[in-house]
């Protein structure tokens, strides 16, 4: 593909998205950011390799980035976006596709083999909405640093004849649904003998290698009890109502004795039809949060114990359901977050202090959180612009974080992160005993494997 132009395929599909998103074409005010990155203190050969190629299809990106902004999808429904990206792939040289992979419809996997056994370094790209609030998560940035970290470290792959594997996963469905956990049950990771799996992850501000996560379940509960006349005979019924406010009473009372991370939050579905009629049937869906996966497991038996306390309180029969594809805590790797520092701060970003940035506390969930806990990964999280250069008012799943989520700026920025995760790449190709280094590393961190005996 020759720089700076589209793929006549790609240009097929965007234009199909375009007519219903009002798509706006790529203009050339970014000049500032991309001098920024390609004047480099880097001390890697690769360098400018890298940087000189995802400046060379600055606008295949851009327009990718774009159409999936544009054309918000909620998980499992992200038909056109993993079309454009699949397309995009198979227009690629080297890069072999496999379409809804592994039996997931919006799920695709893209390959491209080096000169031999190698190491195998996997890319994350996520592309599903919020509902009503659009890209609000950023998925759209997530997939062009995805896309294009793992186009970058197949291009030094390609040009210096370098063993092993890059690969491009799309993982649909993160928000809340689980899309990477549903991809690993059915063995897709497992089969492509990933050695290390990348993400990024925009934010309102800041830049760092770690992603603090919690991890995290949610399940439904149904208390069933015996409808009575509450005036005439309410002797004889048992109140289901009531068995859930009692239940929410005794997490409230625990609250105190909860970890300050520790978060319990939900709703309550139903306590009854009449005013004068003892309920039978009360519902209500839950959250539970922790900062890793032991300290959920103890909380989540707490939690337990207190919804059969409203069950013994009153009488009333209790039915708890699991929700599927609980979310992990995301385990960063020390020496993946430390490469991915030195590439960052070469292209002129700046990086807190490793050590000290890594004792924040926990701030929502994913599912890439559960990867990490089989395989060394890192998901560097980085801040984004409004249009006039400014943080956004608020966060994610905001409408201020999805208004900055599709601007010029945002997007420049995640074409330096781009350029960071592919240099972590080309390190684990190229740095002798590096993947080692990692690998030993992911052994000190591993945390015991409760969510599989849960």
């Amino acid at each position: 593909m020759s720089p700076r132009s589209v793929s006549t395929s790609l240009l097929v599909l965007v234009s199909t998205i375009a007519a219903k998103s009002h798509f706006i074409p790529a203009s050339n005010n970014h000049q500032n950011l991309l001098t920024r990155q390609s004047t480099s203190n880097s001390s890697s050969p690769y360098f400018d390799s890298i940087s000189a190629h995802l400046d060379s299809i600055y606008d295949d990106l851009w327009t990718i980035n774009k159409a999936i902004y544009d054309n918000p999808e909620l998980g499992y429904e992200e038909y056109e976006a993993h079309d454009l990206l699949a397309s995009f792939f198979e227009e690629q040289e080297g890069w072999n596709v496999t379409r809804s992979v592994g039996g997931v419809e919006t799920a695709f996997q893209a390959v491209f083999d080096g000169e031999g056994e190698g190491p195998i370094v996997g890319f994350n790209a996520e592309y599903d909405a919020l509902p009503n609030l659009g890209h609000a998560c950023g998925h759209n940035l997530i997939a062009t640093v995805s896309v294009g970290g793992a186009l970058a470290a197949a291009k030094v792959m390609r040009d210096k004849a370098l063993p092993g594997k890059i690969i491009l996963f799309g993982t649909p469905a993160e928000e809340s649904l689980g899309g990477k956990i549903k991809m690993h049950e059915a063995g897709i990771f497992e089969a492509a003998n990933i050695d290390i799996s990348l993400i990024s992850h925009p934010m309102r501000v800041g830049d760092t290698p770690w992603m603090i996560t919690s991890s995290t379940d949610r399940f439904d509960v149904e208390y069933y009890g015996t409808e009575a006349h509450a005036a005439a005979g309410p002797w004889e019924g048992v109140n289901a109502q009531d068995a859930l406010l009692l239940a929410n009473s005794a997490i409230s009372y625990m609250r105190q004795q909860m970890r300050p991370t520790d978060r319990f939050h939900g709703i309550i579905n139903s306590g009854g039809q009449s005013i004068n009629v003892v309920s039978a049937l009360a519902s209500g869906s839950y959250q539970i949060r922790a900062d890793n996966e032991v300290y959920l497991s103890n909380l989540t038996d707490r939690v337990m114990a207190a919804f059969e306390a409203g069950a013994v309180g009153t009488g009333a029969e209790l039915n708890l359901t699991m929700r599927p594809y609980g979310y992990a805590n995301m385990v960063s790797n020390d020496r993946l977050g430390e490469h991915f520092a030195t590439w960052f701060e070469g292209l002129g970003g700046d990086m807190p202090d490793l050590e000290i940035d890594k004792l924040r506390d926990a701030s929502g969930s994913t599912d890439q959180g559960n990867l990490s806990q089989d395989w060394p990964s890192i998901s560097p999280t980085f801040g984004i612009f409004t249009d006039n250069g400014t943080a956004p008012a608020t966060g994610p799943h905001t409408a201020a974080f999805q208004v900055a989520a599709g601007t010029k700026l945002s997007f420049e920025k995640a074409l330096m992160v781009a350029k960071a995760l592919a240099g972590v790449a080309v390190d684990v190709l190229t740095v002798d005993g590096l993947l080692d280094e990692i690998k030993e590393n992911f052994e000190a961190t591993k945390t015991p494997p409760l969510r599989k005996m849960r």
